[in-house]
């Protein structure tokens, strides 16, 4: 069976920053819970050329757990490149799964175009597609940095590496923040989030995002995470989605006892509402190790945080 909703992929010492998904739809604002003292597109920013501004970004669903914020270009405000940068360090082995998943969901996804080196050091990679956002990943002190530009068309591979060489020459001089940003509404869900990681949650991020709970527990490897939103949220909207798949003539989808409504793709992937009006996607990353039981488990365990 088909996946219906694929999530792009996109660990102590944590780098510094918020980061940004590709982003050809709402713009999430998260709330200040604890937040560093700048992120990573603010120690960018002075150092490249032109007016640039920066956005705080919502939380990213991909391994490995990172922090994101979005480069916006004043003088062109569609002119966006989203940037994450990966709370723990990554390893050369892991690395090269994570680029193993970029050429895998490149193929998968029909793009004219493969994943090549990235001209931004040893193990970087990019892709840059004929009819979407290129994307750049490289490492920096041990950590991963995931570069891509937002909107089609307003910005091209040369702004990516442009990024990533400012962020290298910085890569000394780049602050610091805790592993754990945990908010305690998640804590009930913790238990279940570390079976599906096999083991601690060794990095937290929880945050409200437009009013709505969010919370992420991240191992070295993998990340589990819960997603909300309200009605017209990116959250409701997969919901419909997830269940049109499930309700067709095909059946790809199927119902579970979740929330007031629940759904579940056949790879985990698990979208439920609830009775007061919120819509929340639980999953994990990477998304081909991801396993519709403990995926559930999850989902049951943190559902009362919405109610």
């Amino acid at each position: 069976m088909r996946r219906i909703i694929t999530l792009a992929a996109t660990a102590g010492l944590a780098l510094t920053l918020p980061a940004c998904d590709p982003a050809t739809t709402q713009q999430s604002k998260p709330s200040p819970t604890p937040t560093p003292a700048a992120n990573l597109c603010d120690q960018v920013r002075p150092h490249l050329p032109g007016t640039w501004t920066t956005e705080s970004g919502a939380p990213s669903t991909a391994a490995p757990l990172s922090d994101n914020c979005s480069l916006v270009d004043s003088a062109q405000p569609a002119r966006r490149i989203r940037v994450s940068l990966s709370v723990l360090p990554v390893t050369d082995k892991q690395a090269a799964a994570y680029r193993k998943h970029d050429e895998s969901m490149a193929a998968s996804g029909g793009y004219v175009a493969k994943v090549t080196d990235g001209g931004a050091g040893a193990g970087s990679w990019a892709l840059e597609p004929a009819a979407a956002a290129p994307w750049l990943v490289f490492r920096t002190a041990d950590h991963q940095v995931r570069l891509r530009i937002e909107n089609a068309a307003a910005g091209t591979m040369a702004d990516l590496r442009l990024v990533a060489r400012t962020v290298n020459d910085l890569s000394g001089r780049l602050s610091s923040m805790p592993a754990m940003i945990a908010r305690p509404e998640c804590e009930r869900g913790t238990p279940a989030a570390q079976n599906i990681l096999g083991g601690r949650a060794v990095v937290r991020r929880d945050a409200v995002v437009d009013g709505r709970l969010w919370c992420q527990w991240g191992s070295t490897a993998r990340t589990a995470w819960v997603s909300s939103g309200s009605a017209g949220s990116d959250a409701s909207i997969s919901f419909v989605e997830i269940k049109s798949a499930g309700t067709g003539a095909l059946r790809l989808t199927h119902k579970v006892s979740v929330g007031a409504e629940g759904w579940q793709q056949d790879d985990g992937l698990l979208a439920f509402r609830t009775s007061s009006g919120a819509y929340v996607m639980v999953g994990s990353a990477p998304g081909d190790e991801m396993r519709p039981i403990p995926i559930v488990t999850l989902g049951r365990a943190i559902a009362p945080a919405y109610e």
